[in-house]
């Protein structure tokens, strides 16, 4: 996590993004953080189908737009941290969403910080927001920035786990490099819609082997009872006082994929405080 890639459209999303995003390179003693921009040449679509719909551009004067646009962006943000940290800008003509894996991967980018937009259950099943999709089109974590959020040392990171498969599904390197990073403590969360008077085995058997993978850190398990999922999750927050939810994006099969509301998307938009989503590694 030495390098973080933190996109930017110049909205006061994406500055208050940016700013905890200097923040929290500060306190994992990032090599750099680097504020992206991805640009595009307008397209203009004319009724009159003698007219080219697409006008040539200076890609140039583009570029030196998105630029010079980064560089007063960059001061901006850097004016509200405090300390020194080494930022970097990029501009790059691409589309963000298909084109985020790659230009992570080419700047060594171990992780992605992005404010969140949009709410309303239409707007998240059928649009949802850039973060959102960009989560979905690479392997490199995401980090979602809930707008008006304030930056906090991180000091207790939260894991929602369904204790299912963990030595398959959790994605344990990751986790560990951020809490390495953060020297934060580590706290899990397993939401039942029903009391339980005893844990059941497999429970059991998912918290042995998820303290065999985290073995070294401090870590402590905890159970919800709520028939509301997300209800269970931001009360837990709140009276543990979280820092950070990581949640891991599964993925749904036809028609489930098109019906279901995935935790991970509905946490983003719920929550109130920072969200990560890590991928499981196809090898662990």
């Amino acid at each position: 996590m030495k390098k973080i890639l933190i996109p930017t459209d110049f909205s006061s999303t994406a500055f208050n993004s940016s700013v905890y995003g200097l923040e929290f390179a500060k306190q994992t003693n990032a090599e750099k953080a680097i504020l992206f921009n991805a640009f595009q040449a307008p397209i203009n679509v004319s009724p009159d189908p003698m007219v080219p719909s697409i006008e040539s551009f200076d890609f140039d004067t583009l570029r030196k737009a998105s630029s010079d646009s980064l560089q007063i962006f960059k001061q901006n943000v850097i004016n509200k941290v405090t300390g020194s940290l080494t930022v970097e800008t990029l501009s790059e003509c691409c589309t963000l969403v298909s084109d985020i894996d790659s230009i992570a991967k080419e700047n060594e980018a171990g992780l992605i910080i992005m404010g969140i937009t949009g709410s309303g259950t239409m707007s998240e099943i059928f649009i949802g927001s850039n973060s959102i999709q960009v989560s979905k089109h690479t392997d490199v974590p995401v980090l979602i920035v809930p707008a008006n959020v304030t930056y906090k040392p991180i000091t207790n990171i939260l894991l929602v786990s369904d204790y299912i498969n963990v030595s398959e599904t959790i994605p344990y390197k990751e986790i560990c490099k951020l809490l390495d990073a953060t020297r934060a403590k580590l706290t899990v969360l397993h939401v039942d819609e029903e009391y339980l008077v005893e844990e059941p085995e497999n429970d059991i058997i998912q918290k042995e082997i998820l303290s065999s993978m985290f073995s070294g850190y401090n870590i402590e398990y905890f159970i919800a009872t709520n028939s509301i999922f997300l209800d269970a999750v931001n009360e837990f927050i709140e009276m543990n006082k979280i820092d950070l939810v990581i949640a891991v994006p599964k993925k749904y099969g036809f028609p489930e994929n098109i019906l279901h509301q995935s935790v991970s998307k509905t946490m983003a938009f719920h929550t109130h405080i920072p969200l990560i989503l890590i991928k499981p590694s196809p090898i662990q």
